[in-house]
């Protein structure tokens, strides 16, 4: 599961930092990916884990996607229930450290643009590299503590 959100979660990154969109054509089979994977391999406790994890995570993004001036897109929404279904599965607390590790990356990462003032507070970040790195970040966590 983590190498097929790896693989694609690399080229939303480089879309989103192009073009500032995250495509259905990639979110959507990301999503049925990780469930079918899921299913495959994973017991009932994974499982609740990981719909939690998608369901919490995404649910707060979509919220945030609602509100006036939409600091954040649908596409971002779609990616999150991929991403937070991913980490619930290892446990269901790497979803929502996963997501709040995103904002911390995407603050980190802005900040030097915004020093620099190539960047303005109304501008436009991308997001979804943020959290693409974030979850890597979540899946060396939750690997080394199986090793532990």
């Amino acid at each position: 599961m983590s190498v097929v959100v790896g693989m694609v979660g690399l080229r939303l990154a480089v879309v989103d930092l192009a073009s500032h969109r995250l495509p259905d054509r990639l979110t959507k089979p990301l999503f049925g990916s990780v469930v079918v994977i899921a299913l495959g391999w994973g017991s009932v406790d994974q499982l609740q884990g990981a719909l939690g994890g998608s369901v919490i995570t995404s649910g707060a993004l979509a919220g945030l996607a609602c509100m006036p001036g939409r600091p954040l897109g649908l596409g971002d929404v779609k990616l999150q229930c991929s991403l937070g279904w991913m980490l619930g599965f290892f446990a269901p607390e790497l979803a929502i450290v996963g997501l709040a590790g995103s904002f911390v990356v995407g603050g980190v990462a802005a900040l030097p643009a915004l020093l620099t003032h190539r960047l303005r507070g109304r501008d436009p970040v991308p997001f979804g590299p943020a959290m693409v790195a974030s979850t890597c970040v979540m899946v060396v966590v939750a690997e080394s503590l199986k090793i532990i």
